[in-house]
């Protein structure tokens, strides 16, 4: 059965009874960290799902890509930043996971495939790094403290083969080398993603 949003007034229930505590407690409770690795992760899907128009359906779990655009091309989409929300003797190294699969779920049609050699199977890779070395108070809302980085998969194959991680350095680098350009903001996210994936006369929606 197909997700649906929720808006949070929803109550716990104790023998078909609603208690005093809502579906909205618990996301405060368990959400308010946002520099945590999950949060930070799925806030960055989550702004790359509104830069390209498809956030109009609950986020899934687990499938081989993270969205897919209106002309059904896959994105996978990964998140770092240097600061975090636990104490720190010195800022994150940034590393972003890259690493091939062998099982692959697709969550369109509840199936799994293995492969025999590991794959990528997505169609880009979009990369986000959140706030910056010197700024150690990073507010994952503030998207202008957002960077992203747009490369197709079949590029980053080309280039770093099985690898199962990439540093932010030899990805600018690469970033750069296949396409000319290296971080982009929000505001120019859509563009470059379409760009990127060579949209020829399909429009995203939103």
């Amino acid at each position: 059965m197909k997700s649906q949003f929720k808006t949070g007034n929803e109550c716990f229930q104790v023998q078909g009874t609603p208690t005093d505590f809502t579906l909205f407690d618990y996301w405060q409770w368990s959400g308010s960290d946002l520099l945590s690795n999950t949060q930070r992760g799925i806030i960055a899907e989550f702004l790359v799902a509104k830069a390209l128009g498809v956030a109009d359906s609950p986020r899934l779990e687990w499938g081989w890509y993270d969205l897919a655009t209106a002309s059904a091309q896959k994105i996978e989409v990964k998140s770092a930043a240097h600061h975090q929300s636990w104490p720190q003797e010195r800022p994150s190294s940034i590393r972003f996971n890259i690493a091939p699969a062998k099982w692959l779920w697709d969550p369109d049609t509840n199936t799994s495939a293995y492969h025999e050699k590991p794959v990528r199977a997505s169609d880009a890779y979009v990369f986000c790094l959140l706030g910056s070395l010197e700024h150690t108070d990073p507010n994952p809302l503030d998207i202008d403290q957002w960077t992203f980085y747009v490369i197709r998969t079949k590029d980053l194959d080309s280039e770093v083969g099985r690898q199962k991680t990439i540093g932010i350095n030899p990805l600018k680098a690469l970033v750069k080398r296949m396409t000319g350009r290296c971080e982009v903001g929000y505001q120019d996210l859509r563009s470059v993603i379409e760009q990127t994936l060579r949209v020829e006369g399909a429009e995203l929606s939103g």
